[in-house]
């Protein structure tokens, strides 16, 4: 099977047919090629929901690999690339090593003002084109086509035990094109409970704590590509009281220096749905201070390995008083008869407990074991 990328001759027709004078009454004739590419950017468009007519600048080929400049009606540009294949003896083509940030539109990450770099990609480009979700390119996909975003979000029979009365949910999210994944276990009440004061509410509070965005942005994983996005939990109090989760995250992108990982908690009073802060377990004269000065927490992990842990357990709780906050619902997680807060040593993340009992707190102690 003959595999050929860009001949010599079809960079020359580039050349000469996309170079045509823009002034002229009939727009040229674009090369089979040229079609096919703008063919497989505009399923893109399409399967992602994109609008709007972009100008597409080609550079000149590089065996195989594409680079491409795509401005929008805004003038804001994205700069684009992919591996073009040809099988001659099929006239059929196959693209990979995909990098399409066009699809996710967003414009804080990937879009970029009109600059030097830009003006020299224009000047340099070897044919241009318009296009658009809806414009006519006169011809048929010659091409294998990705799967576009897929959504499953739903109860399911997998991982871990759900405590009574409650169950697992899975939300999974993958859009093969861009390379990213999202999946989110996350628990719910059963919609069945009668005696339960408002399910509803405590539901949606924790789907909210769970579909969050990053700086303060909503959750919206159609703007992500390149990455994947994991989210989990432990039910660490579950009773007719209060509901206690510990979140788990970890994402990994290609952009970033390095894979990340955190936690966060959310208890909920389950007579009012609302979440509680550190400040309502504590009372209005607790603080941070005391709490961790208090020698009764310890760490479920200690970063720095070696001789002498008991003192680098201490100065690893020191450090996360400047992390733990009053009034935030997310810094600290309750169980039947401890208190969790969560710190940072550095950029790695710790969960660190205490008894209850020892931090004169015993009136949020569970009346009863989890039921």
């Amino acid at each position: 099977m003959k595999r050929r990328a860009w001949m010599p001759a079809l960079l020359i027709l580039l050349l000469f047919t996309c170079g045509a004078d823009p002034a002229s009454e009939e727009a040229p004739e674009l090369p089979p090629a040229v079609c096919q590419q703008l063919f497989f950017l505009q399923q893109g468009l399409r399967q992602h929901s994109v609008e709007g007519t972009f100008t597409v600048y080609f550079a000149p080929p590089e065996g195989e690999q594409q680079e491409l400049l795509l401005e929008d009606a805004e003038g804001l540009f994205w700069r684009e690339s992919f591996a073009c294949a040809w099988d001659e003896d099929r006239d059929w083509y196959a693209f990979s090593n995909l990098f399409e940030p066009v699809l996710t539109q967003n414009r804080d990450a990937w879009a970029r003002e009109a600059d030097g770099e830009t003006a020299a990609f224009q000047a340099a480009a070897v044919c241009r084109a318009e296009l658009s979700a809806d414009t006519d390119l006169g011809a048929s996909p010659r091409f294998d086509v990705p799967p576009g975003p897929v959504v499953y979000d739903r109860q399911w029979g997998g991982g871990k035990e759900a405590p009574p009365r409650m169950i697992f949910c899975l939300y999974l999210y993958q859009a093969p094109r861009l390379g990213f994944s999202a999946e989110i276990e996350y628990p719910q009440y059963a919609k069945w409970l009668a005696d339960f004061p408002d399910p509803e509410k405590v539901n949606a509070r924790i789907r909210e704590a769970f579909f969050y965005g990053y700086y303060d942005g909503p959750f919206r994983p159609e703007g992500e590509m390149q990455g994947e996005i994991t989210r989990a939990c432990a039910v660490t109090r579950a009773d007719g009281r209060l509901l206690s989760l510990r979140i788990s995250e970890s994402n990994c992108f290609r952009a970033a220096a390095h894979p990340n990982d955190w936690y966060t908690g959310l208890t909920i009073d389950l007579e009012t749905g609302e979440a509680l802060t550190l400040r309502d377990v504590l009372g209005p004269e607790g603080t941070v201070e005391a709490l961790l000065r208090s020698g009764a927490f310890h760490c479920d992990q200690v970063w720095e390995e070696g001789p002498g842990q008991a003192e680098a357990e201490r100065l690893q709780i020191e450090e996360a008083m400047g992390y733990i906050r009053l009034d935030s619902t997310e810094d600290f997680y309750l169980t039947e008869d401890s208190l969790g807060l969560i710190g940072e040593y550095g950029r790695y993340p710790f969960t660190m407990e205490a008894p209850l009992s020892a931090l004169g707190l015993e009136e949020w102690a569970a009346p009863f074991p989890n039921t």
